[in-house]
Order: structure tokens, then sequence, then C-alpha cells
């Protein structure tokens, strides 16, 4: 399977002639961000191997910022890009925590082998951290919801929808709400195979649908609509006969 590259990189010219020497190498380049604001949907939709983020994006906020939120928020590798040398720069950039530093102008090899160090030492810190943790279970039949000071424990099973909202997820009960201060898309890593995406602002769990009638999905009374970005994967899950 190709390796999927995210391009951040404002010069749209650069961005496109690194594309095509990705490509060239043989990597799947998910899409094309010249800013921060344009990165988040790819962020949010897309599956992504590696972040490749020019550091001195022209705008209010730089690649080190969109590291940074990367580093929070996502799960994926990132390698910086930038035609500064300095120290500052250099230890700013760190704070983002990256896998990868190259300097422009690079070559290709450049390119590709410090995509190919990002994955491999990405992957290497996980399964440290992995081999870290406390021997206490995790498991996907509850989590655990921030709600009015306290920490409440809701069982996935009792979940029929999640909403995407900004930076939060909106988790629908059967008679309840809760809001869970995570992306939608992290939310459906962490609940697991029993939930699909159905739309840019939704998913569902497969178990709770009651019908699909064209591009409408029902959860008894409740109607959701359905993407075509996402339909064909939903009608993959379902058990069709």
């Amino acid at each position: 399977m190709k390796t999927k590259v995210l391009i951040v990189e404002d010069e749209f010219t650069i961005a496109l002639d690194i594309e095509n020497r990705l490509l060239n190498m043989g990597y799947d380049v998910v899409g094309i961000a010249i800013n921060y604001d344009e990165a988040l949907p790819y962020l949010l939709e897309s599956k992504i191997d590696v972040a490749l983020l020019d550091i001195n994006l022209d705008d209010k906020k730089s690649g080190i910022d969109l590291g940074k939120l990367i580093l929070k928020k996502f799960n994926i590798p990132i390698v910086f890009l930038t035609a500064y040398t300095d120290n500052q720069t250099f230890q700013k950039a760190n704070e983002a925590n990256p896998m990868g530093y190259l300097n422009k102008p690079f070559k290709d090899s450049d390119l590709d082998h410090a995509l190919q160090l990002a994955i491999n030492q990405f992957k290497k810190l996980q399964t440290l951290n992995q081999n870290h943790q406390t021997t206490e279970k995790i498991t996907k039949d509850f989590i655990f919801i921030k709600h009015k000071g306290q920490l409440v424990k809701i069982n996935t099973n009792d979940i029929l929808w999640l909403e995407a909202l900004d930076n939060y997820t909106v988790i629908h009960l059967k008679n309840k709400k809760y809001i869970a201060n995570n992306f939608l898309k992290n939310m459906l890593t962490l609940l697991g195979d029993n939930f699909i995406r159905i739309h840019r602002s939704h998913a569902v769990a497969l178990n709770k649908i009651t019908s699909v009638e064209d591009n409408t999905l029902f959860i008894g009374d409740i109607y959701l609509s359905i993407s075509k970005s996402f339909k064909n994967n939903l009608l993959e899950k379902l058990n069709t006969v």
C-alpha cells in the first residue's frame, strides 16, 4: 500500500513540484493545502501516514502552529520544510516534536529518506509507548466523558450516532447527549469498527441503523444524510442480502 502524504506549502508551484516528485517516487499525495485552515479538512477526513509542513506559511498561523495541533490532536508524524536554518527557527519547530527536518532546496533522495525515517521512527515510538503502558486493559465497551466537572461512563453500545461540532464531537444516546473535547475522526478511532462515517459531520453505529433509503439513513425516527463520498463505504459495511 502506498504511503499517503499531506503537503502543506503556501507557494503553490513548490507544492506542485513536491507532489510530482512524490508521485514519481511511488507516494500517494492525499492533498495540498496552502495554510492552516485548508489543512484541517484533510486532517479530519483523510487517512494520512505523514504530513509534510512548510514552517513559514503566508498566514496568521505557521506550520509550527499546525504541527503543534497535529501533535496534540492527531496521531500523524510530521516533517518540516524550511529555507531557514537559524537556531531560533529550529528550536521553535522542535516544540511540535517533528520526526524530520528538511532544508530547501532538497534532492528527491533527501525527501524520500526523510519521509521513510519519520514514519519508521514514529512507529518505533508508538511501540515503545505501548510497551510502557500499565497492565490495565483498555476496552472499547465504554468511554469516559468529562461532563459538568466529573467523568461520566458511557457504554458504547448505547451510542446511536456522532455529530462533529468544530473541535468537539456530540455523542447522541437515546435520551441524552454529551459533548466530547475531541475531533470526530479521533472519536471513531477510539470507538472501533462498529461506527462508520456517513457524512463530513456525522457518523453512526452500524448496529443501530434501521433502514437506508437513497441518501438518507434512519435510526428509528432519526434520519441523517449520507454524502456521496461515504456512501459506498457504508454499503460495503452493511450485510446486504
